[in-house]
């Protein structure tokens, strides 16, 4: 079954994006202080979870749309 790309994962992107932004204020606050290698640790380290997470969601999602799909096919093989 080939299905495509979830059209809209509008609060895949959200999360991702906030990720992003307070891995940019973590470095930056970070930077600022003095402390430029702990601020790059923790810029990667929350940029890769955002990421994890991303994908996580967007692995669920195509899962649902599997099982939905699956339900939905079998619904009409009893129709029959």
């Amino acid at each position: 079954m080939n299905l495509p790309r979830a059209p809209k994962q509008r609060w895949a992107r959200a999360t991702l994006g906030l990720s992003l932004f307070f891995a940019v204020g973590a470095f930056v606050y970070l930077a600022l202080d003095g402390s430029l290698f702990q601020g790059t640790v923790l810029a990667v380290l929350i940029l890769g979870a955002g990421y994890w997470e991303y994908k996580k969601k967007l692995q669920e999602k195509r899962v649902a749309r599997r099982y939905e799909a699956e339900a939905e096919e079998q619904r009409r093989e009893d129709k029959r």
